[in-house]
């Protein structure tokens, strides 16, 4: 084990400074080269300190200096978790309570002798406790009737007064009246008195077990109980026994959470229905169901009633569907489900409805205390049960339930009617509780029956979204295809065929079912086989054997006094034994030496020989023998205590297995499971278990041993021995780490199940991660070990019992509490009838050692178990690894048959559905959950170190254990949960939005109740939020007759609140608007128009007659209206019309102007404006997405003869009036394209701000035209007109494409993404389309397009239909394939603007930028006029004729699918072996995938098989070596690994490195070739590893080859594409791609990315804006480059709109790829920005304007899982179409990214007309200066701040100038004159797009380049964390940054410890401060290396002010001055 350091593979990161590319050469072995076993590795890459538990014997040195330095009686324990096992000290197993009354045999039937709840029930059971002697050892408690008060509890009344009339009732008639009226009963005249003694002698039973009077208890009662409900008699229950004590449990005992487990064969309704709205009571109800038809025939039985209101999810049903269940039927179903919950509920107090009517023979079937409703009906026999449970399970039943609730459970009598069957599984139970060994059981486990699995699944299914433990069943999307694999899935589904029909009266007689004499005999033969022959042998103080010597003392190492295997493990057990009476309890073995003989039965002769030697060598020939072997030392006397270790053992097993003691320990050294046949190995000399297991086979005839090795470390030894034999089970549960951790063998992995005979007889559970803690463990052994356990049947069962996995171990790394040691030994004491021994192996934390095996010895001797922490749920790797166990082992053990897939959807209609709940990936779940215990509490996705979150204590007391209100955290519901973590958040989602409608107002009602806390909890999405305006107009949607419209998708489109306007605080709260939206999906589109209208009106209008005719034929030949919605149009009603015009006008289209004539019978201008506001009703409704309105305008009306003239409607006006006054709508876009009216509605709204209107004109009116630049509003509405004219000469007509364009880019877009809106108005006017001849209609789809991804896609056109007709149906047909997200053709090619609207533009921007911050702070605010080159790019220039105007002709070729997917699970075998919390990890592609599953796009998409990519498709980009460099990875060896990854930049390899990244880029390659073909329209591809980084000839940045790079030659080279555009959003600069492409003109390169002035990774000037392209390429390489952190969605969206787009337009791509690395998201531990995944989701909907709509996004990089999962989700959502949510209002670009912008605009205008806007006015004082500084950035800081409101920069501030600020005292410029940075103010603050203030981004920064260490990760430090009470005032005030090691005396790594100030190494030189840290508890440490702050408990970084005065002392020291703004 000495070797473990050398075995630790150091990975090399991605960093952020550019320096580590010189330092990266030659730093580690040679890429050919490994590392030989023992040897060190040079040039070790450094980084930050992390807990590593992995440490060598010589760092542990001093640590044992200390501990063996001080007086063992004053050693405390090092960790708080100790506590619970000193506090069980003194407390040992109490007596069994036991209550009945022979007065209750007076219940019985007057009129009919047979019924089966008879009184013999009640006194054969007492018969048999008394013949088996258990009546005598219990403590008697005397009976006593419930008094009034009591009963009044849960029943009613009225309830009490009839039974109570019932009392003495001597007529025997009316007995039975009153006993028909209700379901199965029979009323007696003692039944009041009986049932009331029945409830009193539950309640004091309950009571006493509560008050600790006894352990735990058994109520012999009758009448039972768990049936009657509040008010009614049923079932033969009369008062809810159960029901009522845990009722005054909960109110006198101030309960919280109690645990009932019903095992009764009937179920108990009414327990279920008093507690179903109840947190504070979980019921468990194991009952025959048969789909109702079996009584009580209750729909409420079935497994999907899970409780209601905050008691969801605490009631649980499982049905048994079938009879004849068996033993293996219920083991399932308690390993599976009931313990699982029960351990992670934790109750106080067990209460069992017993119920033995499942036994054979029966004719039907961190809790506080557990309760057990104990019906024994299901047992074998029972002729109501017809199930087939054995009376000795019952005893293994309540045996596992006696670990929960500190022993406290009350087992309450209730069915069971075979009365042999009865009698004897109810005597079992009893003696169970007493703590006697569970008795054998008869019959083999075999694998549980089809229905129970079923059964199962479904309630797992239900339950899994309240409760964590459900991890091991997998999840699926039902609209996926399946390959013929669909047999590991399952589909849940309900079948009620009861009859709830209750009849008036019952039937009294004859009414149960009679079983044959033939059956009778039959179970008579069997019980007499299962029923024990004698009484439960009593073993007293032989209960637990022990052995000890001291003389195995004398082992020790001769030359490390301080070794971790010293004498003193032993010492201190046997002491702990003897201070906590374990010791005089049991019995004292004589130790003894094992004989050669008992040797050879494992070991060669010459091994024992060998060690029989050394006891005659030399000191010094020892130490020279003990090289030879590993991890090993020899003393003299090492052979004597090794044989005194294994022959002492083989004395405690001839105790056990002679039946002399039930159990043993044996306390022994030196270890021995890792000692091989023919050597010494890992501390151990001979295998001491394994021998005592052959010894059992041998000498006492055993065929079944199994042994459980719960050692840290793998048993290499006893899996050896045994992997042969089926005769022994070896079954360990270990730490492996991908093969890296001791023993570093392949043969610990879990796919080793022995060989020859026994095979699947070897059953190994690895953890690939430190940090496993008691939910780990215990998961194992209720999923793996105790299912395998119980079917292999065991005849003895041996414990490997090594505690290096516990708490504080300086080897292990893990967390396990000695308690759970305990509960782990109390499961496996079930087993082989209690025979159990336990053998000490490893543990090397003297204090944890001790407890541990105290609370085993504790737990075999019954003693009651401190109860584990609450929210026991394994993380993520530990699921992972148990998966991976069951897998390979479920074909050798039937039991292992529940790993299935379930459905994501809510396939039951119900609301449940959504998959597993995600846990967290890093420590230990218990960790995780510890403070967080409810079923639906939320877990975390990040690992630290790379993500922390923010804390307080205030949270911390809201989800602990003191909350103000003195409730326990499990009383808080799902929808009052307040979030530990807005990082980390577990959101839930219903995919299917067609399911969702049934649970609609059950989603409605649970939101609103958590509306007053939805600011702090995570959020459960539901997506079905209420659309505006639903309330506001009731009238219905007029549609046309038949007209069924949709689009095949669903039209229940519906609206989410807007999102949270800025500042946003959190991650938690940015990602919820994301995760609202799964329900809001692509609605229909709708069409109004009046195609009849009489010819006069028409051809006064258009000059041709049916124009609307003509545009609806054209559109129904283009297919485009057989998915529209056709709404009715009507005229405008008077008050509608009145809200913006004059009676007059009015009047004169309602009485002079109505046209009589058929079909017109009305005015059309009032027909126009009616069907536009019923259309836009429509949208504001939800009913519709969006839609097109065709209104036929006439400026003329007919009276008679007479034309009436200039009585204009305006349609948009009163549409626009309507919304804001019925529908609240607070803001509205009006785009108005119409050459001459559009003044009409700027004046309407000229004054209210709630209208946003443009207006482009066309008027050669010079009134008009005069001055309307500067028309911008007025009063509130002020700069809310935009009036826009496209040239001051109409006749010219010369206005282009381009100057739509560049008004909707550099104009329209930026404001109204500031403006936010809620709905659109695009108006298309006649006389604008029909002045443009020379403007293609398509540019009508375009700019539609570009407006949906704005107000969730509510848009509303109107397109007046005029003289052009025409043009005007190429117009509409254009816009409805928009609206619909139909494909179009291309745009013409646009070179550039007229001249004319680049001064509109300019002045435009110049005049509204005091309104409009994103117009301030524009790409444009400082171009110059800098004169455009001659040969434009020349891949775009095209003869002018091709610009041409054509008719518009349809779409291009309907693709089949909308998106094609790609996914594959190979690309997760990638991984880091050394470093599993890195950042580029498997779960990246795998969260994302289960996230789309979650929000129903999988069953939407068209999923592409994934394939390798070959050779030749890789050479079209990369280099044969370098191809073959990737293709020999797979023959590699982890250490030669190692070493060539050192090789380069931020690269990590693994033998399935290169087949991942074929599969990658393959993948992609075939969502190319679909979207290409035309067989989808867009793609998704979700692959990793990523691509952009990686070069020609090498990888590079987590990429091996460059996946988009090999697409785009694809594109070109194989589909004969010229021009393909990439845009790279990944926050990291793609230099791959940059490189290949820099020269080729087909290729335009859009990169945005931090870059930090050079510091940002990775580090090299190609990535600054001046990089254009090469050669011919030059203008096509584009890079918008941050120089800061904290950019949002102000600043991308500013880059898109005003930078990509008007080039990419210009372009004019035939393909666009994304390189969508979503590192830039909030909440990235690597990109530090603040983009939310929304904003994704609006980029990819612009783009989607470009080619077509042909997009395709492949993954890149993203290390957030929750993040990255939403943010690819949002794009995928925007590629099918759906609704976007809106982004935050005030949306704005800040200062720092306006600098970028401009300077890409400076650079490449030049190359892009479209960017050349020819500055025209633009205030000086609005120009950045362009200057940078080349040698050190500027230190961006904020003018004011809330913390700060003098204006100094506070400690916030300061952390955040960290980000741009190098501390390296080489650097040169880093510092003015005065020694102070230079320091930039900004204006607005420092996070652009997120915030207006200086809020945003405090916590994340980045840490640069600093002397001696490698660059950083940015990292997002804890604000607070419960240590810092340790740090104490600097010594004098000052530190020396300088101080070397105090234990080694390096220099190059060191921190200070800032408890007490030492100063010691760090973890990359010999871990001294690591050492230091967890032996001293002095958690808080200062690296003086960068200043920052780790705390080792935490394992995080922190800032909080405490530490400043620390900083500030190392600052001084190391730079000679204050932290620069103190």
């Amino acid at each position: 084990m000495t070797e473990d350091k050398e075995n630790v593979l150091q990975p090399q990161r991605k960093n952020s400074g550019k320096g580590a590319r010189g330092r990266r050469r030659g730093s580690g072995p040679a890429a050919s080269g490994g590392v030989k076993e023992g040897e060190g590795e040079s040039g070790k890459p450094r980084r930050l300190a992390a807990i590593r538990p992995r440490i060598s014997i010589e760092e542990l040195r001093n640590a044992y200096k200390r501990q063996a330095s001080t007086p063992q009686e004053e050693i405390l324990p090092m960790f708080d978790p100790m506590a619970k096992a000193q506090e069980s000290k003194g407390v040992t197993r109490g007596r069994t309570g036991l209550v009945y009354d022979e007065r209750m045999a007076n219940h019985r039937c007057l009129w009919d002798a047979n019924y089966p709840e008879c009184p013999e029930r009640l006194t054969h059971t007492l018969d048999r406790c008394q013949q088996l002697g258990l009546t005598e050892r219990c403590e008697l408690l005397p009976p006593r009737g419930a008094t009034e008060e009591e009963i009044l509890k849960v029943h009613s009344r009225s309830h009490l007064y009839l039974l109570w009339n019932t009392k003495d009732e001597k007529d025997e008639e009316k007995l039975e009246t009153i006993s028909s009226r209700f379901d199965s009963v029979y009323v007696h005249p003692e039944t009041y008195d009986l049932a009331l003694l029945a409830a009193g002698s539950t309640i004091d039973l309950v009571d006493s077990v509560m008050a600790g009077r006894i352990q735990n208890g058994m109520a012999l009662i009758r009448p039972p109980g768990h049936h009657a409900m509040k008010t009614e008699f049923c079932g033969y229950c009369f008062f809810n026994n159960v029901a009522l004590a845990a009722q005054v449990a909960l109110e006198k005992h101030k309960m919280s959470r109690i645990l009932i487990v019903d095992w009764d064969v009937h179920h108990g309704q009414g327990t279920q229905q008093m507690f179903y709205e109840d947190p504070r009571v979980l019921y468990f109800s194991i009952h025959r169901y048969e789909n109702g038809t079996f009584w009580p025939e209750l729909r409420e039985s079935d497994y999907d009633n899970v409780g209601a209101g905050r008691g969801r999810g605490f009631n649980f049903n499982v049905p048994l569907n079938k009879t004849q269940m068996k033993n293996e039927d219920y083991l399932a179903i308690f390993h599976q489900v009931l313990l699982p919950v029960a351990y992670e509920f934790s109750p106080e107090l067990v209460i069992v409805s017993a119920g033995y009517d499942a036994a054979v023979g029966c004719p039907e079937f961190d809790p506080e205390l557990v309760l057990v409703s104990s019906g024994y009906d299901a047992a074998v026999g029972d002729e109501k049960g017809e199930m087939e449970i054995t009376p000795a399970f019952y005893a293994h039943l309540t045996s596992s339930l006696m670990a929960l609730a500190n022993g406290r459970v009350a087992v309450i009598f209730e069915g069971g009617y075979c009365l042999e069957s009865l009698a004897e599984g109810a005597a079992l139970t009893l003696s169970a509780l007493m703590g006697d060994p569970c008795p054998k059981l008869v019959d083999p486990i075999t694998k549980p029956s089809l229905s129970i699995c079923e059964s199962l699944l479904n309630l797992i299914y239900v339950q899994r979204p309240y409760w964590k433990c459900f991890q091991y069943q997998g999840s699926f999307s039902v609209h996926e295809k399946t390959n013929g694999d669909a047999g590991e899935r399952h589909i849940p589904t309900l079948s009620y065929l009861g009859n709830a029909t209750k009849p008036l009266k019952y039937e009294t007689r004859n009414c149960y079912p009679v079983q044959s004499q033939e059956d009778k005999e039959k179970i008579r033969l069997k019980l007499a086989r299962l029923k024990q022959d004698k009484p439960p042998q009593m073993f007293g103080n032989n209960r637990l054997c022990l052995v000890y010597d001291e003389a195995m003392s004398n082992h020790h190492s001769l030359s490390e006094k301080e070794h971790p295997e010293r004498p003193e493990r032993t010492e201190r057990i046997w002491k702990s034994l003897k201070q906590f009476g374990i010791i005089e309890r049991a019995t004292i073995l004589k130790s003894r030496y094992a004989t050669q003989q008992e040797l050879e039965l494992i070991h060669t002769s010459e091994h024992v020989n060998l060690m029989t030697s050394t006891s005659l060598l030399s000191e010094q020939e020892l130490m020279s023998m003990q090289e030879k072997y590993k991890s090993i030392y020899l003393h003299p006397k090492s052979n004597d205590a090794a044989l005194l270790a294994a022959g002492s053992l083989l004395q405690v097993i001839d105790d056990v297995c002679s039946n002399k003691s039930l159990s043993g320990i044996g306390v022994v050294r030196p270890p021995g499971h890792h000692a091989e046949q023919d050597h010494p190995h890992g501390f151990c000399l001979y295998n001491n278990v394994a021998i005592a297991a052959k010894y059992a086979i041998t000498h006492h005839g055993y065929e079944r041993v199994l042994i459980l090795d719960w050692d840290v470390h793998h048993g290499n030894g006893v899996q050896h021995a045994f992997e042969a034999d089926p005769k022994v089970l070896y079954i360990s549960i270990h730490r492996y780490d991908h093969g890296l951790f001791f023993p570093s063998s392949e043969d610990a992995n879990y796919d080793q199940v022995g060989s020859g005979d026994g095979e699947g007889y070897t059953v190994n559970i690895p953890w690939n991660k430190s940090g496993m803690g008691d939910a780990e463990y215990m998961s194992a052994m209720l999923q793996v070990v105790m299912p395998i356990a119980y079917q292999y049947d065991p005849q003895l069962v041996l414990v490997s019992a090594g505690f290096d996995a516990a708490r504080g171990d300086p080897l292990g790394g893990c967390r396990v509490t000695p308690e759970c040691y305990g509960h782990m030994t109390r499961l496996l004491s079930s087993l082989a009838g209690g025979r159990m021994v336990l053998a000490l192996e490893g543990g090397y934390n003297l204090s944890s050692i001790s407890y541990c095996m105290t609370m085993c010895a504790k737990a075999l001797l019954g003693d009651p178990l401190p109860s584990l922490e609450p929210g026991l749920v394994p993380n993520k790797n530990a699921v992972q690894s148990i998966s991976d166990t069951i897998r390979i082992h479920k074909k050798y053990w039937t039991a292992l048959s529940f790993q299935v897939d379930l459905p994501v959807e809510d396939v039951l209609c119900q609301g449940f559905g959504g998959g597993a709940q995600p846990v967290e990936s890093g420590a230990s779940g218990s960790e995780v959950s510890s403070c967080n215990v409810s079923p639906v509490s939320t877990p975390s996705t990040a690992s630290p170190p790379y993500v922390s979150a923010p804390s307080s204590p205030d949270k911390i007391l809201k989800n602990g254990n003191c909350m103000d209100n003195g409730a326990s955290p499990q009383l808080v519901s799902n929808s009052e949960r307040t979030q530990i973590d807005s990082d980390k958040m577990d959101i839930e989602v219903t995919p299917n939005p067609e399911l969702q409608r049934s649970v609609r107002n059950r989603v409605k009602s649970e939101k609103a109740a958590s509306a007053s806390v939805a600011e702090q909890r995570d959020v459960k999405a539901v997506g079905n939020q209420k659309p505006f305006g639903s309330a506001g107009n009731p009238r219905m949607s007029r549609r046309k007759a038949g007209d069924q419209g949709g689009t095949g998708e669903s039209t229940d489109h519906t609206s989410t609140p807007t999102r949270p306007s800025r500042p946003v605080k959190n991650v938690g709260l940015m990602l919820r608007a994301a995760a609202s939206c799964a329900g809001l999906v692509k609605g229909a589109t709708a069409i109004v128009c009046s195609e009849n209208a009489c010819e006069a009106c028409s051809k006064a209008t258009t000059q041709h007659s049916g124009s609307i005719n003509e545009i609806l034929k054209q559109c129904k030949e283009l297919k485009l209206l057989q998915s529209c919605m056709r709404l009715e149009p009507r005229p405008a009603s008077e008050e509608e019309v009145l809200s913006v015009h004059t009676k007059e006008t009015l009047e004169g289209h309602m009485q002079k102007g109505t046209c009589g004539k058929s079909p017109c019978l009305g005015d059309l201008a009032m027909t126009a404006a009616g069907s536009f506001v019923e259309l836009v009703s429509e949208v504001i409704q939800g009913n519709v997405l969006n839609g097109l309105a065709l209104v036929q305008v006439s400026d003329h009306n007919r009276s008679g003869n007479q034309i009436i003239s200039n009585n204009y409607i305006n349609n948009v006006a009163i549409a626009t009036q309507y919304v804001l006054d019925n529908a609240g709508l607070q803001r509205v876009l009006i785009v108005n394209c119409n050459a001459q009216y559009g003044y009409n509605t700027q004046n309407l709204f000229y004054s209210d701000p709630r209208v946003l209107m443009f207006s482009i004109n066309l008027n050669d009116d010079p009134n008009v035209n005069k001055g309307s630049v500067d028309r911008q509003g007025e009063d509130k509405g002020l700069g809310y007109t935009f009036n826009l004219n496209l040239g001051t000469d109409s006749q010219s007509k010369s206005f282009t494409e381009g100057d739509y364009l560049a008004i909707f880019h550099q104009l329209i877009l930026p404001v109204s993404y500031e403006f936010c809106p809620e709905l659109i108005l695009f108006a298309i006017g006649n006389d604008l389309v029909h002045q443009s001849p020379a403007v293609s209609p398509l540019i009508y789809s375009h700019v539609t397009q570009m407006l949906m991804p704005l107000a969730q896609g509510r848009l509303a056109v109107m397109l007046e239909v005029g003289s052009a007709m025409d043009v005007t149906k190429d117009i509409a047909a254009a816009t409805l394939s928009a609206l619909q997200d139909k494909a179009v053709k291309l745009l013409p090619v646009i070179n550039e603007n007229t001249s004319e609207v680049q001064g509109m533009v300019v002045n435009m921007i110049s005049v509204q930028q005091a309104t409009w911050r994103s117009l301030k702070q524009h790409a444009q605010a400082s171009c110059n006029n800098v004169k455009k080159q001659a040969n434009l790019p020349s891949a775009v220039l095209y003869d002018e004729q091709q610009r041409a105007v054509k008719a518009f002709d349809g779409c291009v070729t309907t693709p089949t699918h909308t998106l094609c997917l790609a996914y594959d699970e190979g690309m997760m075998e990638h991984f880091s072996y050394d470093d599993e919390t890195h950042p580029e990890r498997p779960e990246r592609i795998s969260c994302i995938f289960q996230r789309l599953q979650e929000f129903g796009i999988v069953g939407r998409c068209h999923r592409v098989k994934a394939r390798l990519a070959s050779a030749e498709e890789l050479e079209t980009v990369h280099s044969a070596k370098h191809i073959k460099f990737m293709s020999n990875l797979h023959s590699k060896k982890p250490r030669e690994l190692q070493g060539m990854q050192n090789s380069f930049e931020s690269i990590f390899f693994h033998r399935q490195s290169n087949n991942a990244a074929l599969l990658a880029s393959g993948s992609l390659l075939e969502v190319v070739t679909s979207v290409l073909k035309g067989e989808s329209r867009r793609g998704l591809a979700v692959i990793r590893p990523p691509g952009h980084h990686a070069e020609k000839n090498e990888p590079c940045g987590f990429c091996m080859y460059n996946n988009v790079a090999v697409a785009a030659k694809h594109a070109i080279g194989t589909h004969g594409l010229s021009r393909v555009l990439i845009v790279d959003w990944d926050v990291h600069h793609g230099n791959g791609i940059q490189h290949m492409f820099e020269d080729d003109p087909h290729v335009l390169y859009v990169s945005i990315h931090r870059y930090d002035n050079g510091k940002f990774f990775p580090g090299s000037p190609d990535a600054n804006y001046n990089r254009a392209g090469t050669k011919k390429g030059k203008g096509y390489n584009i890079n918008i480059p941050w120089n800061k952190g904290g950019m949002g969605d102000g600043d991308y969206m500013a880059a898109m709109i005003e930078v990509i787009l008007p080039v990419a337009c210009q372009f004019n791509p035939e393909l666009v790829l994304v390189s969508a690395g979503f590192d830039a998201a909030v909440g990235d531990p690597l990109g530090g920005c603040k983009v939310s995944p929304e904003c994704y989701g609006h980029m990819t909907k612009l783009l989607s304007c470009l080619a077509g709509g042909r997009v395709i996004i492949a993954l890149e990089g993203g290390y957030n899982l929750n993040t990255i999962s939403y943010c690819m989700t949002m794009c995928a959502k925007a590629l099918l179409g759906d609704p976007l949510i809106p982004l935050g209002q005030g949306l704005a670009a800040c200062p720092s990214a306006c600098e970028t912008l401009n300077n890409v605009v400076s650079v490449h205008q030049k190359f892009w007309s479209a960017l050349d806007l020819k500055s025209k006015g633009m205030p000086a004082s609005n120009q950045k200066s362009k200057k940078t500084t080349k040698q050190s950035p500027s230190v961006d800081l904020v003018d004011k701040s809330p913390e700060s409101p003098d204006g100094k920069t506070g400690l916030d501030e300061i952390t955040s100038t960290l980000s741009q600020m190098s501390l390296s005292k080489e650097e040169e410029g880093t510092r003015t004159a005065g020694g102070v940075p230079d320091v930039k103010m900004e204006e607005d603050g420092a996070v652009g797009g997120a915030s207006a203030t200086s809020a945003e981004g405090l916590n994340t920064f980045l840490l640069t380049e600093f002397p001696g260490a490698e660059s950083m990760y940015a990292v997002v430090p804890l604000q607070w964390c419960p240590h810092l009470e340790l740090v104490k005032p600097v010594p004098n005030n000052s530190l020396d940054a300088f101080s070397p090691c105090e234990e080694c005396s390096d220099l190059s790594e060191n921190w200070v410890c800032l408890t007490c100030y030492k100063v010691l190494c760090g973890r990359f030189v010999n871990e001294h401060m690591l050492m230091h840290g967890v032996t001293e508890e002095h958690y808080m440490v200062l690296s003086y290396a960068d200043l920052s702050v780790w705390c080792y408990s935490c394992d995080s970084y922190i800032h909080h002010e405490i530490l400043l005065e620390a900083k500030r002392a190392a600052h001084i020291s190391k730079f000679g001055e204050d932290i620069p703004g103190l």
